[in-house]
């Protein structure tokens, strides 16, 4: 899973990290320019609402700020940002599992708009917007149904389109079990999505 030394050692965004963990604090907000929209698209895909997302992507960048005592680079930062991203949308989850045992008045809405390009067809006169919405809200509840890891590297392999070695770098795995988990993910959605499929709905 490691990358080749001379890859990171000459990545532009690489050393702004270098810079900001030897006390250039002007790097750290270069850094958030260039990362921030990346960072809120993939945690927007994988939970499905704006407000939560922009908590989730302030703690990315809260975790790579306290990195900056102790940082020496191993990768690419986009390796590591990804990393990083992938923890805090997995631990999300869990910790909202845990919110739904203790109430069950708890519900969790789903949104379409953040997966809404993910599943629109933009050929002319395909469909009509709100079709495109209701597409959107269906395949986001199919998503909400597949097991964390499968959702995840669904959503940085599909809809970010890393490869299948970034997807192992971020998620601290293997390329073999990256293809496994993957597989699974997309028998998953298809099954989530079946009785919609077959009732003409996608």
């Amino acid at each position: 899973m490691s990358e080749d030394r001379e890859d990171y050692a000459l990545d532009p965004d690489t050393r702004l990290m270098i810079a900001f963990s030897r006390g250039d604090d002007s790097a750290f907000d270069r850094i958030v320019e260039n990362f921030q929209r990346k960072v809120f698209g993939i945690i927007h895909r994988y939970i499905g609402r704006s407000a939560d997302a922009e908590d989730c992507a302030q703690e990315v960048f809260l975790r790579l700020y306290g990195m900056r005592g102790y940082y020496k680079p191993a990768a690419r930062l986009s390796t590591l940002l990804y990393r990083i991203t992938a923890n805090v949308c997995l631990n999300y989850i869990r910790d909202e599992k845990k919110r739904r045992m203790v109430s069950l008045e708890s519900t969790r809405g789903a949104e379409g708009t953040p997966i809404g390009s993910l599943v629109a067809d933009d050929s002319p006169g395909v469909t009509a917007p709100l079709e495109k919405e209701e597409r959107a809200r269906i395949v986001r509840r199919a998503l909400d149904t597949i097991p964390p890891r499968q959702r995840m590297a669904l959503v940085l392999h599909r809809f970010e389109a890393l490869s299948y070695a970034e997807v192992a770098d971020a998620m601290e795995t293997n390329v073999s079990s990256i293809k496994s988990l993957l597989h699974r993910a997309r028998t998953s959605l298809a099954e989530a999505l079946r009785k919609d499929i077959d009732a003409g709905n996608l």
